[in-house]
């Protein structure tokens, strides 16, 4: 009886199971909607933003320093470009005083230049709309070396307490911290956690472990302008072209 009675239940799973129905898709369609000033902003939800937009506003028109000359972006060394990489170093050194060294990435900056005149936050946002933070990095002397090779190879990156010529896409006359690269020793450098993770082909850092300073590039570069009210900014022959 007990086995008629699951042979029983067995036939009705089978038959309730083969009831079920599959849906497929048949057909599918799609349009293509232009965003542009000629659609309607919905009044309500304009209402709702609003307030949080004037703030932001409000935020980003804050002028925290002055310019006295406008800051190009350039390689193989740029007035830009020192104050990008005298800003992180300042900041890694606050967080460690050993800290010697500091390199930004070339493509990190996302302005051609900034004028000369007041500078506000949102210019620095404009100028580092990346959330990257800085790090540093305890750097052997033969890592520095292929460090430097690569940044001369790629025509010039920003760098603040270091100096080398570039001959035959090679740094050559390498210093650190006004000494004369020794690949016997080891070199506290500040970068972002981005190229130190091998961001923009810096492979060769990746064995490295990072130490947080726990601070954005955008937050360092505020606090830099606020901290020095005016900036100077200049070429200071940090990396340039053997004759």
């Amino acid at each position: 009886m007990k086995l008629r009675l699951t042979y029983i239940l067995l036939l009705l799973l089978c038959s309730l199971s083969a009831c079920h129905r599959g849906y497929y898709m048949q057909k599918q369609s799609s349009n293509i909607y232009a965003i542009d000033k000629a659609v309607n902003a919905d009044s309500s939800m304009a209402d709702m933003i609003t307030p949080y937009k004037q703030n932001m506003q409000q935020a980003m028109e804050q002028v925290i320093g002055t310019n006295d000359t406008m800051l190009t972006k350039g390689q193989p060394e740029s007035s830009l470009g020192n104050f990008l990489a005298d800003a992180q170093l300042d900041a890694a050194k606050k967080a460690d005083a050993g800290v010697i060294a500091s390199v930004a990435n070339y493509g990190g900056i996302r302005l051609p230049y900034i004028t000369a005149g007041p500078i506000t936050i949102g210019k620095m946002y404009e100028l580092m709309p990346f959330d990257n933070t800085i790090v540093i990095l305890d750097v052997p002397g033969n890592v520095m070396l292929e460090f430097c090779n690569h940044i001369a190879n790629l025509g010039g990156w920003p760098v603040s307490g270091i100096r080398f010529a570039i001959k035959d896409k090679q740094a050559i006359d390498i210093e650190i911290g006004n000494a004369p690269l020794d690949t016997g020793k080891t070199y506290k450098i500040a970068v972002n956690d981005y190229m130190a993770g091998g961001g923009d082909k810096c492979s060769f850092l990746k064995t490295l472990k990072p130490k947080p300073v726990n601070v954005f590039v955008r937050d360092a570069l505020i606090a830099y302008v606020r901290q020095q009210q005016t900036l100077r900014a200049s070429l200071a022959k940090r990396i340039y072209y053997a004759q």
